[in-house]
């Protein structure tokens, strides 16, 4: 079964061990979400998104845009939870199922970019950062593997979740409309707190 060092630095794939930072996920199953081909209408909705963003700065289209993105972001959003179950299945097999995970979706309004490059996902045994190819991607790299105990994960505002390991860190920002990082937090201080240490 595939698994990573104690130190999170090396990954077992089965027959060998490779450094995580080295390790380039390959193209995942299809998700539920694309096979019900909801991805399609949020792909739709994220590009009507791209052209309300004009009227919204003027103000006529301010109310269908926020709309739309708050929408578009919350279809990606689950598109991206049901990726990241795949990926912690490819990285560490079914035995360590994921508690919860959130995904960075979010956009300057000035700007309109929207963004999903990085996501967090907590199991049983794990924390996991990786980082996501582009916007219409998946996860492809792991920046981080670590043990629940040698990580920390707090809320900032914005709002974003801070997941640290040593002296690097990781921001993870979502819109206030979609953002859920109640069980992340939850996940990882149950998984973090049930490490017992030696009296």
């Amino acid at each position: 079964m595939s698994q990573f060092s104690e130190d999170g630095q090396w990954w077992w794939n089965g027959e060998r061990w490779i450094a995580t930072a080295a390790i380039v996920l390959p193209d995942l199953p299809m998700t539920e979400f694309e096979r019900s081909g909801r991805l399609r209408g949020a792909r739709s909705r994220m590009r009507l998104r791209e052209l309300l963003l004009l009227g919204s700065m003027w103000g006529s289209l301010a109310v269908p845009y926020l709309f739309v993105r708050t929408r578009a972001f919350r279809e990606y959003r689950l598109w991206t939870l049901e990726q990241l179950a795949l990926t912690a299945e490819y990285l560490l097999g079914p035995g360590d199922p994921v508690l919860a995970g959130e995904t960075t979706m979010s956009s300057i309004s000035w700007q309109g970019t929207a963004t999903r490059d990085l996501a967090v996902v907590v199991t049983a045994a794990h924390v996991l950062v990786v980082r996501i190819d582009f916007l219409d991607g998946q996860p492809r790299w792991v920046v981080l593997a670590a043990r629940p105990h040698d990580v920390a994960i707090e809320l900032r505002g914005g709002p974003t979740l801070l997941v640290s390991s040593g002296a690097a860190q990781w921001e993870i920002r979502g819109d206030p409309r979609v953002f859920q990082p109640d069980p992340v937090l939850a996940a990882w201080h149950q998984t973090a707190g049930s490490v017992s240490n030696p009296a």
